[in-house]
């Protein structure tokens, strides 16, 4: 069973933008202000992965369901899905072989390795302005094992107004040394 850290499924969740209509346009990109996240564990299979995995899992999501994010100006301003990419197997190594932004609409699929074993990634919905509504599907690639197990998620994400004095900030981006 593919074992995604957390920072890989928000990344994904995060990150991703926009495709799917004929003529490619420009990704929309979030408004600043406070963000909320929920994440549903629709699927959860393989070794390990019984019901109480589920559960605990989805607890886990629940949790962080609790935090809201503060997305500045700038962050806003930087955020490029286009180029997040490559960024987003969340510390992992991932290529995509699929990988459409365009307007709020996005479908991305590809190959990650430098977990517990390799996984294949698919992503796919809508990213705006306000709200984003993401499916992603990790399927274990263990080739000991075919059919080793996966998992199904489905990230939703809005923006509840203006940051406020509860919102996790995270730092500013360090500047590159000269």
């Amino acid at each position: 069973m593919p074992k995604p850290t957390l920072a890989a499924a928000a990344a994904c969740a995060l990150l991703l933008s926009g495709c799917g209509k004929p003529a490619p346009q420009a990704p929309i990109k979030r408004q600043p202000g406070s963000w909320t996240q929920k994440v549903d564990l629709l699927k959860l299979e393989g070794k390990g992965a019984d019901p109480k995995a589920k559960a605990t899992m989805q607890q886990m999501f629940d949790s962080l369901s609790r935090i809201s994010l503060c997305v500045t100006p700038d962050a806003a301003a930087r955020e490029d899905i286009t180029a997040d990419f490559a960024n987003a197997g969340g510390g992992m190594n991932c290529t995509f072989d699929k990988h459409s932004v365009s307007g709020e609409a996005i479908e991305a699929s590809g190959t990650c390795s430098g977990g517990p074993e390799p996984a294949r990634i698919s992503v796919k919905g809508t990213s705006g302005a306000t709200a984003q509504d993401i499916m992603i599907a990790i399927e274990a690639l263990d080739p000991k094992a075919p059919g080793a197990g996966g998992m199904v998620m489905h990230v939703t994400t809005r923006r509840m107004g203006a940051c406020t004095a509860h919102d996790l900030k995270p730092p500013a981006p360090v500047p590159a040394a000269k």
